[in-house]
């Protein structure tokens, strides 16, 4: 008996990789973040690999720089507000429990970001960014039906990026970079020890282990620019994988009948490369129109192979992620000279399959509604404001935390939205 719970804990609790798949926190497709940019967030990203009218070019396309006439600072706060309401039954050792899990599970968050553009002269530009491309925050309640399978989540990815562009002649602009990433997580979840009794006092409670680790490491952008004229250009953005191997351990906090000790373990994670195509054009000197197309190499997540510090296998996770597609349209109104006005849709593609949906993973298709305000405080400084909700597909799930050990079966369906503001400033000098 005691075997048996061990193995159960060991597949479910130390899948690590799991709790990097992001949940509805992340605001693009998995577990990857958007949100870098006020200005952006109002078009739906839109075009904003082919803009490169000011510093967030320096994350979305750096070839961009070669475009600013100027050295510039900029900064975003974003706030991320999500909803996602479980509703279902998680059936245990053959008793099914119903429930719904309230719909703050998912927690809102803030992210920053930080861009800056040093022009060296006509032709040669420098950048850097600190930018969070990936990241997720859950927090279950710990009696919820689904806790075998989820309770806290927590995953931080912070990427410094320092970038270069050159000015190939007036058409052409090439650049690019390294970009190193820091990466880390927590994740909990709830142990179940039906079948064990504390003697006089009866069935014992549920425990729980805790998952962290965390890794750096190093990955690239390469860009382009091409101008047709000024009216009109389009960017092209690679983004490279990054391969971490996240260094941990797991925590228990749980009866000793169980036998569980606590140990290092170790997680290989590759987060995926992306390919971005974007094309912006100037109508009028009011109107102007932009499109943006994305792929990401999603289907690198097929197993998380979780070891412990003896080398053996503790957790051998199927995902089977596969690519997703990223489209927005979004258009610019400029009534004067110191107003923009942004708008734009999006369709963003889920990589999470349905047989492999996990409550730490209850993503879906969104849909995108965005608009902005953009107000040039001065000739070198202007502020942003944006906001978008997505609109998700309902998400059913079918997830077993251990068939072996009969842990539970999460049954049923998530209805999710998000909610997000953000806020920028730009500094021009």
């Amino acid at each position: 008996m005691m075997g048996k719970y061990r193995f159960a804990t060991c597949a479910s609790v130390l899948g690590l990789g799991a709790c990097l798949a992001g949940s509805n926190t992340a605001l693009a497709s998995g577990f990857a973040l958007r949100e870098e940019s006020a200005e952006g967030l109002g078009n739906a990203f839109a075009g904003q690999t082919a803009k490169a009218y000011n510093a967030s070019t320096v994350y979305y396309n750096p070839a961009g720089m070669s475009n600013l006439d100027s050295n510039e600072f900029a900064g975003t706060v974003t706030w991320i507000a999500p909803v996602a309401k479980f509703t279902g039954s998680n059936t245990v050792n053959g008793t099914q429990t119903v429930g719904v899990q309230p719909k703050d599970a998912i927690k809102d968050a803030a992210v920053g970001t930080t861009f800056g553009v040093y022009k060296l002269n006509s032709n040669w530009s420098l950048g850097m960014s600190v930018a969070a491309p990936y990241g997720m925050r859950s927090d279950y309640k710990a009696d919820w039906v689904g806790r075998y399978q989820a309770l806290h989540s927590d995953v931080t990815d912070i990427e410094f990026s320092p970038v270069v562009s050159y000015k190939i002649d007036d058409h052409w602009s090439v650049g690019g970079g390294p970009r190193v990433d820091y990466l880390s997580a927590t994740l909990s979840q709830a142990i179940n020890t039906t079948g064990l009794t504390g003697g006089f006092f009866g069935a014992l409670p549920d425990g729980s282990a805790k998952v962290t680790g965390d890794d750096t490491s190093i990955g690239y952008v390469a860009s382009t620019l091409y101008k047709f004229d000024d009216e009109t250009r389009v960017g092209v953005n690679y983004r490279s994988r990054v391969n971490h191997q996240l260094s941990g351990k797991v925590d228990y906090n749980a009866n000793p009948l169980l036998g569980l000790t606590n140990k290092d373990v170790t997680a290989k994670i590759t987060t995926p490369d992306s390919l971005n195509v974007g094309i912006y054009r100037d109508l009028n000197s009011q109107w102007a129109i932009m499109s943006d197309l994305s792929w990401t190499n999603w289907s690198l997540l097929k197993d998380l192979d979780i070891y412990g510090n003896d080398g053996r296998a503790v957790s051998l996770t199927k995902e089977n992620w596969h690519d997703t597609y990223f489209v927005s349209l979004g258009a610019n109104y400029k009534p004067d000279d110191k107003w923009v006005l942004h708008t734009g849709v999006a369709f963003d593609q889920s990589p999470v399959r349905d047989a492999y949906r996990t409550a730490r993973i209850p993503d879906s298709n969104r849909y995108w509604l965005s608009f902005g305000v953009s107000y040039s405080v001065m000739p070198s400084a202007d502020v942003h404001f944006g906001y978008t909700h997505l609109f998700a597909d309902k998400a059913s799930i079918n997830e077993t935390a251990s068939a072996t050990a009969k842990t539970g079966t999460l049954l049923g369906s998530y209805d999710n939205s998000v909610n997000i503001v953000s806020a920028s400033f730009a500094v021009k000098f």
